[in-house]
């Protein structure tokens, strides 16, 4: 699963099914800012070294499976499986990924 930031700044989630990976694939420089990049620095911190916290909720939005319960819980799973390597924050609700 990734967080796909087009040309145009606009966001998707591809590879929705796929628990095993999360990354950020850019095909703009995430550093530019500029209105391009509003939607993905409302819901990004920069870390980095390449390295964001994203709003796991968001993410969730950008899956269009929010009401799927199933894919809810193996993307919190994935989540939780993550977090001692300190690539998410369960409490924070947020999720850690690096630019691809």
């Amino acid at each position: 699963m990734y967080l796909k930031i087009g040309t145009d700044g606009a966001l998707s989630l591809e590879e929705v099914d796929d628990f095993k990976r999360f990354h950020i694939s850019a095909e703009m420089d995430t550093l530019a800012g500029g209105d391009a990049l509003l939607a993905f620095e409302a819901i990004s911190e920069d870390m980095g070294d390449g390295h964001f916290w994203l709003d796991a909720d968001a993410i969730i939005g950008l899956s269009g499976r929010s009401d799927d319960d199933d894919w809810n819980a193996a993307f919190w799973n994935m989540l939780e499986k993550a977090a001692p390597y300190g690539f998410s924050d369960l409490d924070a609700r947020r999720v850690k990924a690096h630019v691809a």
